[in-house]
Parts: C-alpha cells; sequence; structure tokens
C-alpha cells in the first residue's frame, strides 16, 4: 500500500544503501559520504530551500524501518534530506569551510527551517523501485524523465523569469523572419544553442554579422534580409552532422571560420535599415492559411486540429474517441457521447472552479441549461471568455429549434423516433468547438 504524510526530520533516516553511492555503515558515514560528493552542491540547495521552500512536486519517498519503530528510511530524496539536517545542525559537517556557511544559512534564516516533509510511504522498497528507475535512469525511449536540453531550458527562462539569451534571441529572429528558408526553419529545435551562443558572444562574430548586444538585446542597423542572410548560414553550419565545436572553439578558430564563410551569405554592412531594429521585432511572413475542412468533408466530429488539454481521465477518453469515430457510419453513438463529453466538461469545470452544484430548485441534479449559464458566466467574470461567444451559446441552448438547444440534446438520448444526421453533428461541434477550448483551458 502507498500513503502519503508528514514526517518529522528527526524519523527520517538516510539510506546506507544509497544507489548513488556503495553501501556505508551508518548514519554519519552517510551523510560523509553525500558532503564528500556533493559538498557545494548541498549549500546551494540550502539556499534554493531557504528562498522557494521544499518542492512540492518531488515527494520524498521513504519505507519503514524494521529496526526503529516509528522512523523511515529514505528510498530516494536523500541529497534534499541530507541538507535539511545540515541545516539544523551544522556541527553533523567535518568540512569547516562548509560548516560555516550552513551555519550562515541558519542562523540568518532561522524562521524558515523545515522541520518536517511531506512523503510517500511505501511498505517495501520493492515497491518504489519501477519509479526510482524512471526518474533516475535515464529517458529509456520516452518511459523515464526526457531532460531538457539547452534550447528548452533558456526557453524556459524566457518565458518564466523574462530572461532570453543572445543565443536563443537570435533563433527567435530565424523561426520568425520572412527571410529565412523553410528548410532551416524546420531543423531549428536541434540546432545545439551552446554553439551558437559561443559564437554570438564573440564581438568579432558580431561585427561581421551586422548586430550588436544593446543591454543584452540584439539589435542591428543594417537590412533585415541581410542580417537573415548571415544568420541563416551560421544555423545552417551548426545544424551539420558533421560540425565539431573545435572548429569555433577558441577566438583564432572563430576567425578562421568567419573566413571561410561563403560569399553569398555574407551579409553586406553597406546596406543599412531606416532605422536601427531589434532582432526580436523581425518582420514575420504573413501566415500561411491552412484550408479548413468543410462539416461534408470531416468524418470526425471533433478534428484532429482541436487540441484540448484535459485532466480528466474519463473525459479525456471521450473526447480521444470523438476524434476517432466515423460519424457517417455511428452517428447515434457520436450523438450519445457528445452530448456526454459536454455535460462532462461542464460538470468538471464547476468542480474546478469552485462554482455551486446544487441547482437552483434545491433539489435533484441541476439542469444542463443551469450549468451552461454557471460556466459562461463565470467566464466572462474573469475575464477568460469574449461575451458574445457565452451569449451565443447561452441563447443557442435556449433555443428549442437551434442544434444548440436543449430539446436536440435531450434527443439524442431520450428521443428513440430522433436519428441526428452527421452534417448537423458536425455543424453543432464546429459552432462549440471556440467555447469548448476556453472552456478547458480554464480547467486546472
Amino acid at each position: 500500500m502507498i500513503t502519503s504524510t508528514k514526517i518529522k526530520l528527526d524519523n527520517l533516516l538516510l539510506n546506507t544503501e544509497n544507489f548513488r553511492y556503495d553501501t556505508v555503515n551508518d548514519q554519519k558515514e552517510a551523510i560523509n559520504k553525500m558532503l564528500e560528493e556533493q559538498g557545494k552542491k548541498l549549500v546551494n540547495l540550502a539556499q534554493h530551500i531557504l528562498k522557494h521552500g521544499a518542492n512540492p512536486n518531488k515527494k520524498v519517498q521513504v519505507f519503514p524501518s524494521s529496526h526503529e519503530k516509528s522512523k523511515y528510511i529514505i528510498l530516494d530524496g536523500n541529497r534534499r534530506v541530507v541538507t535539511l539536517k545540515l541545516l539544523k545542525d551544522p556541527d553533523l559537517i567535518d568540512d569547516l569551510s562548509i560548516r560555516k556557511r550552513f551555519q550562515a544559512l541558519r542562523d540568518n534564516n532561522a524562521d524558515k527551517l523545515i522541520d518536517e516533509l511531506e512523503c510517500i510511504v511505501y511498505d517495501s522498497p520493492e515497491e518504489d523501485y519501477e519509479w526510482i528507475k524512471l526518474e533516475h535512469a535515464g529517458q529509456r525511449e520516452g518511459i523515464g524523465t526526457v531532460d531538457w536540453n539547452a534550447q528548452q531550458v533558456d526557453r524556459f527562462e524566457e518565458r518564466v523569469e523574462g530572461e532570453s539569451s543572445i543565443a536563443l534571441q537570435a533563433i527567435n529572429f530565424l523561426e520568425k523572419s520572412a527571410t529565412i528558408p523553410a528548410e532551416i526553419k524546420s531543423k531549428l529545435p536541434n540546432l545545439r544553442i551552446t554553439n551558437l551562443d559561443r559564437l554570438l558572444s564573440d564581438p568579432d562574430v558580431r561585427s561581421f554579422l551586422g548586430i550588436e548586444i544593446d543591454n543584452g538585446i540584439l539589435r542591428s542597423e543594417i537590412d533585415e534580409e541581410e542580417t537573415g542572410k548571415g544568420l541563416s548560414q551560421l544555423a545552417k553550419d551548426l545544424l551539420d552532422p558533421t560540425f565539431s565545436v573545435r572548429g569555433i572553439y577558441t577566438k583564432g578558430d572563430r576567425r578562421a571560420y568567419l573566413e571561410s564563410f561563403p560569399k553569398e551569405s555574407q551579409p553586406d554592412l553597406s546596406k543599412k535599415s531606416d532605422k536601427p531594429w531589434l532582432l526580436t521585432d523581425a518582420k514575420s511572413a504573413p501566415p500561411s492559411k491552412k484550408p479548413t475542412p468543410s462539416p461534408k468533408e470531416r468524418k470526425y466530429l471533433i478534428p484532429k486540429s482541436c487540441i484540448l488539454n484535459i485532466n480528466n481521465p474519463k473525459v479525456e477518453a471521450i473526447y480521444r474517441e470523438l476524434q476517432q469515430l466515423d460519424v457517417t457510419k455511428f452517428k447515434n453513438a457520436v450523438a450519445v457521447t457528445f452530448r456526454v463529453f459536454i455535460e462532462l466538461s461542464l460538470d468538471c469545470y464547476i468542480e474546478a472552479n469552485g462554482l455551486d452544484k446544487n441547482p437552483a430548485s434545491g433539489k435533484g441534479f441541476k439542469p444542463l441549461k443551469e450549468k451552461v449559464s454557471d460556466v459562461t458566466n463565470h467566464l466572462i467574470n474573469i475575464k477568460a471568455a469574449d461575451k458574445n461567444i457565452c451569449t451565443g451559446i447561452n441563447t443557442a441552448v435556449g433555443n428549442k429549434n437551434d442544434l444548440l438547444g436543449l430539446t436536440t440534446w435531450h434527443a439524442y438520448v431520450h428521443n428513440p423516433h430522433y436519428s441526428p444526421t452527421p452534417q448537423n453533428l458536425l455543424i453543432t461541434w464546429d459552432n462549440v468547438q471556440k467555447f469548448v477550448e476556453i472552456l478547458w483551458s480554464n480547467v486546472k
């Protein structure tokens, strides 16, 4: 059996058979081994914990000790627990310099020290081995944890922390600018950002390309097409499987690399733009319009292009089925399932956002019309949906002759003489899709 509970720090025992190291004899030796291998990293971890608290996404995993009552042996999370124990008692540290740093952290953050942790408790260590392997034994063809590459880390920092490296700014320019060939754009996710950063950090390279750094932002005074010409060649070279960082490692290497630059790819620095511009403001190509298949041409109720992030397993399964059931062959099954999908989606929204589940009448289940009204009103109030979309949905649901009307919805399930047409089902979905997308984007 697996449970979750809070456990005092003093009742958590370090694993003397920690998979990181050879087996040790006791708790002190386990601490010494961790300090020997991770000393300064533990200081960094302590600083992070004191600033942000214990990571709520990663609970310590333990199992009961068979020798010491009320004690638990750590299966995963030894580093975190060691760090917290050292903050609580820096005298456990033999290295004087590390001890002083922990003492200073403890003394300056007495009100932030953690005395207990939320833990996942397994009956035996064997129960946890499969999950430990998924976490620490590599990607295993997608089964295990897939680490971010350097470009993905940079994108996280850009979106969440507002920091964008110069290399990522250049990649964003390459992705957005109308001057960049499609074949280059399609391969950009594979570009090693560290190599690009090495090149763009060199003033000689930037001067050659006609770009400069102003307060951490890439800018240029030459024509965008000329800028794109040089950066495209850079990307093309770095994406070449035979390219080696040794070719640009030193300043001399980079100088030689620039000397070998194809003439047709060298930016013409004499072609000035009207005014200095930021690479983040590149002119993008007009979006290519994909023809949307008309309902007559579509076989499935929910088109594949409709991406919904559904966190309820049952509703998610129904969504997938409605993307695979041929509405021209299974119109009644699709109609009933469609009706169920809409109502369960409304229920999930109501529950996730803490809306009143009780009907206005005070008895029985809340009718579909009330659910629609509650959800649309809430979406408008939190400014998540356009009022016109919500008003249209409400009006349609209240109109018994509308394809979205309650009479039509109920007939799908309860009327033995009513069979919907595939065309009407597809049109109904198209009318409601935007509302459903907004609804699920606001279910946390």
